[in-house]
């Protein structure tokens, strides 16, 4: 009896063991998949802060945009080039200010070294957007997001928001409101992503 008594003790123990460890490696990989990624290089640091911007690393939400002539595109497509999203509103008076002077003078600035600013108008129909830029041409790519899915998953709650993506695809930073994005600050930080620093 004493000897059977062992065994069903070795039974019940190796079955605890096992869930145990079952247990520890089911929280170590979720652990693992909700850990964050490593930030870049502590010279963005003081960059991102210059301009009151708030880190913000990892993989950017995988929401299609589309485009003003309905195309869908998606954030992957700009890997390699340093990606600006700026969510704005034809009715928002600091976005109307902004986009058409400092973001529009950004991305000509820089267009050719690799930024690519996509303008995100959201929660307005597309016919909107496209008189306001009958009356304020740019340069820079313009999509439209009606049902504000690009602006949540960025969280995008404020008019205007802005995103930066480095040139591997990651997020760097965010922010709500107006920059000095053509002073030095706004240039030495632009430089530095396109350095891929």
């Amino acid at each position: 009896m004493r000897s059977h008594l062992g065994l069903r003790n070795l039974h019940i123990g190796s079955w605890r063991s096992a869930a145990v460890a079952v247990l520890a490696l089911l929280i170590a990989v979720l652990v693992g998949a909700a850990a964050p990624v490593a930030a870049p290089p502590d010279d963005l640091d003081p960059l991102l802060r210059a301009l009151s911007i708030r880190p913000w690393w990892g993989d950017p939400p995988a929401v299609p945009v589309a485009a003003l002539d309905g195309r869908r595109q998606s954030l992957s497509e700009l890997r390699g080039q340093v990606a600006l999203l700026y969510f704005w509103a034809t009715w928002c008076p600091i976005c109307t200010g902004e986009l058409p002077t400092e973001i529009e003078t950004l991305h000509r600035e820089f267009r050719d070294r690799g930024l690519v600013v996509w303008a995100i108008s959201f929660r307005e129909a597309p016919e909107r957007v496209t008189a306001w830029l009958d009356r304020h041409p740019v340069s820079l790519r313009v999509m439209v997001d009606p049902d504000g899915i690009a602006a949540t998953a960025f969280r995008a709650t404020a008019t205007p928001t802005f995103v930066l993506v480095d040139r591997h695809g990651q997020l760097v930073g965010r922010g709500a409101g107006p920059r000095e994005w053509t002073g030095e600050r706004g240039h030495a930080l632009i430089r530095a992503l396109l350095d891929g620093r």
